[in-house]
């Protein structure tokens, strides 16, 4: 089934029978039988019909809409799970501070790991580049790990590893592009275009996954509470970005199939991605999200649902929680 990436400005989506269109002015842009389609997307300025809306939701089809810029702003979803004592187990996990601490130094640990593998299964052939100075320091501060008594002291962890490992991320990505380190609200460059817009769709992609679980999203065990964010989405995703996303961004680029003509350069500093280069890295972003990309029998889109109902089995079962870990799974190929 297909994921809909909807951003043709001014563009509508509508029932018609058992049928999505999207249509602008008289032209139709898209015409698929809704048994067809996953989830859809809407970007910017783009309407859709409450009799569309209704159809997707008796089928459990969610919406997700997203800003023309990339930010994630909500979904759309039927109801689902209705499991309030999920909820209170949750709420009773997270007061337990020392849970609530393993359970965050467990979401680093593992995301360091992720970090580690990926610099350590790099094709360096070739490269003058010292990566194992950046192995070396990146371990050095994991070990310190066990003395971190607060979140924000692990998240302080967390944050100096991805200093050091977004170094080494640049020496992996040859093209026309420099990159200097994360940079965002506006990224300043194509190659921080693409791994903020990709953050953004696995973060929807979490959003809906712990939405039909009924987990609570807003409250986070590693980067507990804050007015208005999502902090449960944004650990569970961390265990992702380096399998999911970050090996697609270094494909993407090194065999040139996002480049400079997939970007504008306005005179104001920010980088746009053009429509077409949008429509390109969403088919890519979906192969790959739908691709076995490990040696699992789940590509990473399924394997989100898992982890999700892993973690579900966790906080009301008692039982340890494994993140995702790409040493495990990874398909042994360089990149």
């Amino acid at each position: 089934m297909a994921v809909l990436y909807i951003k043709e400005q001014g563009a509508m989506v509508q029932k018609m029978g058992e049928r999505i269109l999207v249509t602008k002015g008289h032209a139709t842009l898209l015409d698929i039988p809704v048994i067809q389609v996953e989830n859809i997307a809407i970007i910017g300025n783009v309407q859709i019909t409450t009799q569309a809306l209704h159809m997707l939701m008796e089928r459990g089809i969610d919406v997700s809409y997203l800003s023309y810029s990339g930010t994630y702003l909500g979904h759309t979803a039927a109801e689902s799970s209705k499991n309030i004592f999920l909820r209170f187990e949750q709420y009773r996990f997270y007061m337990d501070e020392e849970r609530r601490l393993q359970m965050a130094r467990v979401i680093t640990r593992n995301k360091i790991g992720n970090q580690l593998s990926l610099i350590r299964h790099h094709r360096w052939t070739g490269s003058e580049y010292d990566w194992h100075k950046d192995e070396k320091e990146i371990l050095d501060l994991l070990a310190t790990l066990g003395d971190r008594k607060t979140p924000n002291e692990i998240l302080g962890v967390e944050g100096m590893c991805s200093n050091v490992y977004f170094r080494a991320f640049g020496h992996m990505i040859h093209c026309d592009f420099e990159f200097n380190g994360r940079n965002r609200r506006p990224p300043r460059d194509p190659i921080n275009v693409i791994i903020s817009l990709a953050y953004t769709l696995l973060t929807k992609e979490m959003c809906n996954a712990l939405d039909s679980e009924s987990f609570e999203p807003y409250l986070g065990f590693l980067h507990g509470i804050r007015y208005g964010r999502k902090s449960l989405a944004l650990d569970l995703i961390e265990e992702f970005r380096q399998p999911a996303v970050d090996r697609l961004v270094i494909l993407l680029f090194n065999k040139r199939m996002i480049g400079r003509l997939d970007f504008e350069f306005p005179e104001d500093g920010r980088v746009v991605l053009t429509e077409d280069g949008f429509k390109r890295f969403c088919r890519e972003y979906e192969r790959w999200m739908t691709g076995l990309n490990s040696t699992s029998s789940e590509n990473f889109r399924r394997q989100i649902r898992t982890q999700v109902a892993d973690l579900k089995k966790a906080i009301t079962g008692g039982t340890a929680y494994t993140p995702y870990n790409w040493e495990d799974h990874h398909v042994s190929h360089q990149l």
